[in-house]
Parts: structure tokens; sequence; C-alpha cells
């Protein structure tokens, strides 16, 4: 009778400690396992993602997407995937419209540097030299260091940031407002010294003040004429009228509801809204091709190169995708040589983004409308890279490595498993809390474990899920098993040690 129940003790024990390992190995397995998958043999980049990205958005929870491939300068190949409204059920098409997000400041800096073009500003001039309907704010800094170069590279010292939205059916602030502090955005002047990369979104919104400035025209009106309308980007509309309404693509939170629709005083840093083939053919005009000049007749192939070349080295959270800054775009040096440019647009409701080898006129463009998404994206432009034969980009790198810290928990939680169930099942160790042997050292742990959930939880969930949602999920449950096992290892102390 003892023994029958010590052995259903045992059995019980191993699968109280074996299920939520297991539940969290074979959740893990299906989320990140089976990620990285070459296209087939002869079988095309469309057709593998025909069949793969309805799977990635069941995977991460993103409710639509649409993407578009470049091929010799050319826009090949466009699809379309999932929901544009969940709310509605209305599905993603081609011609489905998402908010680009920052990816419209690349577009802003053709614009910039189409003025370049025609002699009426240079790079190296100081910007407030060239803005006059505004009145630069004091500063223990100089305005003088804030050239065009450094604002469109990010290195001219101004500060981070953005200005708030106000809903579809309000009129937003005037720029000129936001740019001076008074609608709850940061002030548009340099807060430290030139030089150091710093993503700054008031520094865009200062170039669209330029922009208006120097040409004496509308902003948006400037872009469409100027660079999107001769580039044939006939959807992109900075413009928010009930058609484009109809067709926007709604945003969704990590949680899968909805984002209002809104916008904000200034429009240069992440206010177009464009459909993914829209984009390819912006992206496609900065590429080779044996047809067409780069820059397609916008802008001289002389001025593409000046936006590709490296002004400044990213930090951070930018320089695990990116090498550089260069104008408008981030740069990156392929192991083969071989130039890669890219810019990612990421707001409340979604992440896009795209990347191109300008020497060999390919690219992708993946927009999404969930902050859900990051994940996605690298597995596409993954699949993208493998099938196209280039060498691996830094962004699939940092994919696989922001990953190591949930295996590295379950490694934890594996050898915390197998050392319970061995107690266990041998009878070295038994359900006794109060026992004096180790008992500092069990309390230290029990609470390292608590306070490590506690911050993370609290402090960490929230910044890792803002860039990677599915990965912080991820992170959360494998830590929690851990601190579970941690404080069972701390109930059940070996018994051949007790008094």
């Amino acid at each position: 009778m003892g023994s029958n129940h010590a052995e259903t003790v045992t059995t019980t024990r191993r699968r109280m400690l074996s299920v939520p390992l297991a539940g969290v190995g074979e959740g893990l397995f299906g989320q990140f396992a089976g990620t990285r998958n070459v296209t087939g043999s002869g079988e095309s980049t469309s057709a593998y993602l025909d069949q793969r990205v309805p799977d990635l958005l069941d995977r991460y929870g993103v409710p639509g997407a649409s993407i578009a491939l470049i091929e010799d300068g050319e826009v090949m190949w466009s699809g379309a995937y999932g929901t544009a409204d969940l709310a509605e059920e209305r599905p993603t098409n081609e011609n489905t419209l998402f908010r680009v997000q920052s990816i419209t400041k690349s577009v802003t800096a053709w614009g910039v540097v189409k003025l370049v073009e025609q002699g009426e500003i240079a790079l190296d001039d100081p910007i407030g030299h060239h803005i006059t309907s505004w009145e630069p704010p004091d500063t223990e800094y100089s305005w003088e260091d804030v050239t065009v170069r450094r604002v469109l590279s990010h290195s001219a010292g101004l500060p981070a940031g953005g200005y708030e939205s106000v809903p579809l059916d309000e009129e937003p602030p005037p720029l000129r407002e936001a740019l001076s502090g008074n609608v709850g955005g940061p002030v548009a002047r340099p807060t430290d010294g030139p030089g150091e990369f710093r993503y700054s979104n008031p520094g865009y919104a200062l170039l669209e003040l330029l922009i208006e400035d120097v040409t004496g025209r509308d902003y948006a009106a400037y872009m469409d004429e100027e660079i999107m309308d001769p580039l044939g980007m006939d959807d992109a509309t900075f413009d928010m009228t009930e058609q484009v309404r109809s067709k926007l693509a709604t945003e969704h939170f990590v949680d899968g509801t909805p984002v209002p629709a809104s916008h904000g005083p200034a429009s240069a840093h992440g206010e177009l809204y464009a459909t993914a083939k829209d984009i390819a053919r912006f992206v496609a005009a900065g590429t080779e091709t044996t047809e067409e000049p780069l820059g397609r007749g916008v802008l001289a192939p002389e001025v593409i190169t000046e936006l590709y070349t490296e002004t400044v080295e990213t930090t951070g959270f930018y320089g695990l995708a990116t090498d550089s800054a260069g104008l408008g775009f981030f740069i990156e040096t392929l192991s083969d040589g071989d130039q890669a440019v890219m810019n990612g647009g990421q707001g409340a409701g979604s992440w896009n983004w795209f990347h191109a080898v300008p020497g060999t006129g390919d690219g992708i463009v993946v927009l999404t409308n969930s902050e859900r998404s990051l994940q996605l994206i690298a597995d596409v432009v993954e699949a993208w890279i493998e099938q196209r034969e280039f060498p691996t980009v830094s962004l699939t790198r940092a994919r696989r490595w922001v990953r190591l810290p949930v295996w590295i928990l379950v490694g934890i939680a594996a050898g915390l498993s197998l050392r319970l169930a061995y107690g266990g099942f041998t009878g070295k160790r038994s359900f006794a809390p109060l026992s004096e042997r180790d008992r500092p050292i069990r309390v230290v742990l029990a609470g390292l474990g608590l306070a490590t959930l506690g911050l993370w939880w609290t402090l960490g969930r929230e910044t890792v899920a803002f860039f990677l949602p599915v990965i912080a999920e991820w992170i959360g449950l494998a830590l929690s098993v851990v601190v579970v096992l941690l404080l069972v290892t701390v109930l059940f102390p070996r018994a051949d040690r007790d008094a």
C-alpha cells in the first residue's frame, strides 16, 4: 500500500513538472522552429509567399499584410493576405492602403534632395537658412550645426518623440505650433551636439516646413507633383479623403483591438498612405535596371548615390538591423560587398518594411496592419533573401538573436525539471518548506526568482513588447515556468541533507 502510494506520488510529480515544460516546448517549436523555410526547388518567391504568408499571419496573430517584389528594377508581383479590418471582416487586397509610417521619411528625402538637385538648397546648409515662416527657438546648441544632411540622417542632435494625433474628423493643430512644442510634443530644437545617431521625428517635421518655405507650395502637393506622380505611385497620398478611408487598412494593437485612425500636425515623418505596389515603385526607382536610368528621371543617378551614402553609424535597436544611416534610408553592406538599403515604419497599430539591393535591382516591400508583425516581416525577408541567394541580412540575424533568451530560459527550465524529477524518483527530495538545511540560500533563490518575474511583468515586458510582442509573450511564459520550478525546488529540498 505504501509502495503503491509512493509510486503514484512520484508519477504525479513527474507529470506536474513535465507538463508545463512540454507545453512551452511544443508552443515554441510551433512558433519558432518552422520559420526558416527556403523556397522549394524551382518555386518562385511569389508562389512560396502565397503558400506561406497565411500561416505566418496565423502564427503571429497578424490580421493582414500586403507584399510586393522587385526584380531587375521593376515591380514584378504583389500579393495581399488576411483581413484589412477585423470588425468589418474586410479582406486585404492589392488596392488596400496602409499608413506606411516612417517609410514616409524615405519619400520625403527624395523631395528634399530634389531641391538640392535644382540648386535651391545645399545638403550642408544650416536648415534655419531656408526656414522663413517660423522662428527657431533658443537652444544652448548651435542652429548652424543643424544642417539639411544631418537632419536627413538623424544626426543633428534633434529630439526623439513625435506629435499627438487627433481623430480624422478633427483638424490637426498647425505644423508651426507643433514645432514650437505647443501641442504636446517636443520642441524642434537641438538638444545635443551633432554627429551621433539620434532618431528624430521632429527633424523631418522641420524638413516639411523647409520644403514649404523654399517652394512656396503645400508639402503634400509638392510631393505628389514632383515625386509620387512621376514615379507612378498612383494611389499614394497624404490627403485623407472618404475614398482613402474606405480603402485604408485598420491598424491593430498587440491585443488585436483596432487603433482609431488619426492624423497629426506633420506629414513628412510618417503620414503617407500607400499600397505595397506604390512603395515598391518608389523603391524600384532607386535600383539598377537594364531599361531605365537610376532615379527614373525624377532624380539624377548621382543624387541617388548621395541618398545611399553612409553618413552616421546607427545605434541601439536601429544598429541591430542596419549598419548606418544615409539620407532618409538605412544602409547595410552585405558579406559579398553589395549594398542593401532599407527603411521600416512602426506606429500605433502597424509595422512596415522595405529592403532592396540597388546594384542588382531586387527589393521587397511588406506592409501590415498590426503591432505584432515585426517577426512576420523578418520571416518574409528571410525567405526573399534565400530565394534570391543574397547573404544573410542583419534583420534576420537579429531575429535569431532576440529568440535566444527564450531558448536559454527553456534550457534552464529543462534542467530544473530533470533535477526535480530525478530527486522525486529517487526519493532524495521531499516536501519540506521549513527545512533548516540551505534555508538562507533557498530564501534568496525564491526572492530573486520572484523579483525577476516582478520586474519583467512591470517593466521589461512593456519594453520588449513594443518591438517584439510575440517574443515578449514567450519570454514571459518561459520565465514564469522557470520561477515556478525554482519555487518547487525551494519547497522540495534534498531530503538527504536535512538534519
